[in-house]
């Protein structure tokens, strides 16, 4: 039996992924007249404050739920920034964030617990802002 609860957590681990999310500010836009990127690999994705004029238009949290890869987790976020016709991204800061416990429990039918999983865990967030060059 306990093999078969680390077998279903180690493929809710192996399915788990990362995600992006886009706050966007009141004057976003999808349109935008000046964007010349020509795919998602030229959505710029910095550390300090971009040097050239721009414009702040959304906030972006990226959770890395799986740790993947930092690599992995830059491809989707510039592919989320290119569909929504942004420049790049600034990110601020990184930190760890608290993610609920997994527990598990069987039981015999007179109600005993026969076997008994749980796992505390944290994933990586970043927090930045999406821009588009003025």
């Amino acid at each position: 039996m306990i093999l078969k609860c680390t077998q279903f957590a180690l493929i809710l681990f192996l399915f788990s992924c990362s995600s992006v999310e886009f706050i966007p500010e009141p004057e976003y836009t999808v349109y935008h007249s000046n964007f010349r990127k020509k795919s998602w690999e030229e959505v710029e994705i910095l550390r300090e404050r971009p040097t050239k004029p721009f414009q702040i238009l959304g906030e972006i949290k990226v959770r890395n739920q799986s740790e993947e890869p930092w690599q992995n987790v830059e491809n989707l976020l510039k592919k989320e920034m290119w569909e929504k016709k942004m420049d790049g991204v600034w990110l601020t800061e990184r930190n760890h964030q608290k993610v609920d416990g997994f527990s598990l429990e069987t039981a015999d039918s007179r109600g005993h617990t026969t076997s008994s999983y749980s796992d505390q865990n944290t994933m990586r967030v970043w927090k930045g802002y999406a821009f588009r060059y003025k």
